[in-house]
């Protein structure tokens, strides 16, 4: 009896264990968002940067093409973040920087690869 006893708990260790082993925690963190050029960056530029760096505007970079938004981010991001009555200080007639948040959502941008969609 004690040898049944005996086979039976190691019988039932032994799928405990094997549960225990094949149960592995997944990360239940979401994986974070990212920011893209339509979905994020173009409106800031759209409300910024109007007229000159837009469709007829007369500064040739135009910052409503991706293309063209993605080549000069680092450009962008410097002039952006200039002091106020700086040389080169965009927006160009404006007397503040953007907003803190605006600015990192342009780096956040850029630190995620730059991405279209």
């Amino acid at each position: 009896m004690n040898v049944k006893r005996l086979l039976l708990q190691m019988g039932v260790a032994s799928i405990a264990m094997s549960f225990l082993i094949s149960c592995s925690k997944t990360d239940d963190t979401p994986e974070p968002v990212k920011v893209t050029y339509n979905k994020d960056i173009k409106a800031i530029f759209v409300a910024n940067c109007t007229p000159c760096h837009l469709a007829g505007g007369a500064n040739p970079n135009k910052w409503d093409d991706y293309a063209t938004a993605k080549s000069k981010i680092t450009n962008i991001l410097d002039r952006t973040q200039r002091m106020p009555g700086t040389t080169g200080f965009m927006p160009r007639n404006g007397t503040a920087q953007l907003p803190a948040a605006t600015i990192a959502l342009l780096k956040q941008w850029q630190a995620d690869g730059l991405l279209e969609n």
